[in-house]
């Protein structure tokens, strides 16, 4: 019994691989993706005011140029790093975009972002799940 008890306290314990500890770390992106998505939708809609966007893009933008950071840094594997990056870099342009397309009030270079954002989140979220052993 205490046996088992420490093999799981040590299985816990041992350091992750650098492609999963990169992913764990760069895991919000995927919500603001989604946030991001969500928020030029409803502004098209006339749901949420421009300085919603505004400060929902901000505070995006530091998030992500965070995950960029991070896997810039990062020791994993240029198949899962490299990739990674690229969606990190869309996004934060996507994110500039979906603000200066509100900023502009246009509509119609919103619906592209808004299209592109969500594109970015699929990628996103298949570039997880090769990361964690996935199909």
């Amino acid at each position: 019994m205490v046996a088992a008890a420490a093999t799981v306290v040590l299985l816990a314990c041992q350091e992750k691989p650098p492609e999963q500890e990169l992913l764990k770390k760069v895991e919000p992106v995927g919500s603001w993706l989604s946030t991001l998505e969500m928020v030029g939708q409803k502004w098209n809609a006339n749901s949420v005011p421009t300085s919603f966007v505004k400060s929902t893009t901000s505070a995006a933008r530091k998030e992500l140029e965070t995950a960029a950071e991070e896997a810039a840094q990062s020791r994993a594997r240029p198949e899962i790093r490299n990739p990674l990056r690229q969606i990190l870099a869309e996004a934060q342009a996507a994110n500039a975009g979906l603000r200066q397309a509100v900023e502009a009030n246009d509509r119609s270079r919103l619906a592209r972002e808004i299209g592109r954002l969500g594109g970015l989140r699929i990628r996103f979220e298949a570039l997880q799940k090769v990361g964690e052993g996935g199909a």
